[in-house]
C-alpha cells in the first residue's frame, strides 16, 4: 500500500480518468457509447478474475474460487453497467444510474486507494484491478458531468435504501459460504489489516458499526454539494 509502484498504479489511472473526459467532451460521447466501452473494461476485468481465480474441482476439471465471485460493491455495479447500456430507459435504469455515479465514484476510489490484490505489474489481478476501478471511476464520473445522474433528495434515499439492502444480502451471502472465508464487501472484516479507523481492536460489533457510518457519511458528503445546488435553485425559481 502506497509503495512506488501503488503511486505508479494511481498516476496511471488518473491519466486514464483525464484522457477519457477530456475526450468523451470533446467527441460529445453519448451514454450508449460510454456504457460499451465500460462494457468492454468489465469483460476484461471478469474474464481475467476468472482465469487467475479457476481451483481444481475435487471430482475432475475445475471452477471458480467463490472468493472471486462478483460479490463485492464495485464487481455489482457491472450489472448495473450492462443495464444502462443494454436496457430500457424508464425507473430502474435512472436508479441505477443515480446509484453507479455516486457508489462506483466512492467505491472506486477507495479500491485504487487500497489494492487488495496488490500492485505488481508481472500480475493479472493488479491489471484487473486497477483497470476495472480506473474505468469505474471514469464511467461515474461521466454519468455526473454529463448529467445523466440526477442527484437530489429522491436519488440519495434511494442510494441510501439499495446500499443497506446489499449490506443485508451480503451479510447473508457471506454467512451461506463462510466455509470459503469469504468476505464480501468486507462486512467480515477490513479489507488490510492496521488500517487506522476499520479494524477489529474493539471488536466486530464496533467494526461494523464504523464501516456503516463511513458509508452513510461519504454518501452523504459526496451528494451534499448536489443537494444544495438543488435547493438553490428550488429557492430560485421561487422568488
Amino acid at each position: 500500500m502506497f509503495t512506488p509502484d501503488h503511486f505508479l498504479w494511481i498516476g496511471l489511472c488518473l491519466l486514464f480518468l483525464f484522457g477519457m473526459t477530456l475526450f468523451c467532451k470533446k467527441q460529445k460521447v453519448t451514454l450508449k457509447t460510454a456504457g460499451l466501452i465500460m462494457t468492454g473494461i468489465c469483460a476484461f476485468s471478469e474474464l481475467s478474475k476468472i482465469f487467475s481465480n479457476l481451483l481444481p474441482s475435487p471430482t475432475g476439471g475445475m471452477h471458480l474460487d467463490p472468493l472471486a465471485l462478483p460479490f463485492h460493491l464495485c464487481s455489482l455495479m457491472l450489472f448495473g453497467i450492462l443495464f444502462i447500456t443494454f436496457g430500457k430507459d424508464g425507473h430502474v435504469k435512472q436508479t441505477l444510474i443515480d446509484f453507479i455515479a455516486v457508489l462506483g465514484t466512492l467505491g472506486s476510489i477507495c479500491a485504487i486507494l487500497i489494492p487488495t490484490n496488490g500492485t505488481d505489474f508481472a500480475s493479472l489481478l493488479s491489471y484487473q484491478c486497477f483497470v476495472y476501478h480506473g474505468g469505474l471511476l471514469w464511467f461515474s464520473l461521466y454519468l455526473i458531468l454529463h448529467r445523466h445522474a440526477h442527484l437530489d433528495w429522491r436519488a440519495y434515499l434511494r442510494n441510501l435504501a439499495v446500499m443497506l439492502c446489499l449490506v443485508v444480502a451480503m451479510l447473508y451471502v457471506n454467512s451461506i459460504l463462510s466455509v470459503y472465508d469469504t468476505n464480501f464487501m468486507y462486512l467480515v472484516r477490513p479489507p488490510l489489516e492496521n488500517l487506522p479507523y476499520l479494524n477489529l481492536d474493539k471488536g466486530w460489533y464496533v467494526y461494523f458499526l464504523r464501516i456503516i457510518v463511513l458509508g452513510l457519511a461519504a454518501i452523504s458528503l459526496f451528494q451534499l454539494p448536489f443537494l444544495l445546488r438543488n435547493l438553490k435553485k428550488k429557492k430560485g425559481l421561487g422568488t
